[in-house]
């Protein structure tokens, strides 16, 4: 997301909460009162509650639901339960409803709302906005209470990943990993931050290539990827190759495409030109609209091409001589 379109929802905001009249450091004082007075009572097990657009209510009752809470709240600003209920039925109606979630609910907290839930809403959100700093304080909120959430922490260490902190993904991931999981996916997350903190991935990766087929598959392709990013096309070209071979049977592997144009990419760059064209096509197979993939491909073909009129002439040179 860019500045100016974060800069916009900032701006927005802050209108929609200075229009439920809670002057910005009050609001802070509060909120933080409010995360005291939850955390003292205790983690607790889990509670069950509605996290996808499938949980709960059907769109139009919300909508409906919303001009009843809407009315309430004309008559009391302050309900806090009318507010909490409209912020979480915001939430339910998908991003374009995010900002004003978020203000229903940050009043909500203001006015004394203890309420785990809170956190999490707050941090989908606030991720789906792009004001990342925010998202993750929510969800660290949120695993201050419930710390074995694992969905949670997941979307804290993808967070922390794709936000540039990569020493938070490496703890994240971690930790989802202290019960003795070998989760081949966890693992393969883990490898890769610890390459971008700059740490020692190796015995990371000989953890996964001890799963069986699904772990050997991540680890080359972390591996190749690392070493594709790494510039080290040479090095990033037979984990990448083997795992190339193997994702068209790897099922929920979803990023066939960039796997396809790394081993392409890599192959051109080798000067292996026939791998390369056979890596296209299969990339192409699966990504007709790749332009990167297009281009190369293209390239290689008119290159071949070329070459084999050459051929033809000096060929057809030769057979002149004979005469």
């Amino acid at each position: 997301m860019s500045y100016e379109k974060r800069r916009e929802l900032k701006d927005a905001l802050g209108k929609l909460l200075h229009s439920y009249g809670a002057p910005l450091g009050l609001l802070l004082v509060i909120v933080l009162a409010a995360l005291y007075i939850f955390m003292a009572r205790g983690s607790g097990p889990l509670p069950e509650f509605p996290r996808t657009a499938g949980d709960f209510m059907q769109s139009a009752r919300a909508e409906r639901r919303l001009e009843e809470l809407a009315a309430s709240l004309r008559e009391n600003p302050d309900d806090i339960k009318a507010l909490s209920e409209s912020g979480r039925l915001k939430f339910q109606l998908g991003s374009p409803r995010y900002v004003e979630a978020i203000a229903d609910l940050e009043r909500a907290r203001a006015l004394g709302l203890a309420d785990a839930r809170s956190f999490y809403y707050l941090g989908v959100m606030y991720q789906g906005v792009g004001l990342y700093e925010f998202a993750a304080q929510e969800y660290r909120r949120f695993l201050n209470n419930f710390p074995k959430d694992d969905e949670v922490r997941m979307l804290l260490a993808k967070l922390y990943y794709s936000s540039g902190d990569h020493a938070g993904a490496v703890r994240e991931y971690e930790a989802l990993l202290r019960d003795g999981s070998e989760d081949p996916v966890l693992l393969e997350n883990l490898a890769l931050a610890l390459w971008k903190d700059g740490r020692d991935y190796a015995a990371t990766l000989s953890r996964l290539r001890g799963l069986g087929a699904a772990g050997a598959f991540l680890a080359d392709y972390a591996e190749g990827r690392i070493r594709y990013e790494s510039k080290d096309y040479s090095g990033a070209l037979a984990p990448l190759a083997r795992a190339a071979g193997a994702a068209p049977v790897s099922g929920s592997f979803s990023d066939q495409p960039a796997l396809f144009w790394m081993t392409a990419d890599s192959a051109y760059r080798g000067k292996d030109e026939g791998a390369a064209h056979g890596w296209l096509l299969e990339l192409l197979k699966v990504s007709p609209d790749h332009e990167e993939g297009k281009r190369l491909l293209a390239k290689i073909e008119k290159a071949r091409a070329a070459a084999a009129k050459a051929s033809q002439k000096a060929a057809a040179a030769a057979a002149r001589k004979k005469k």
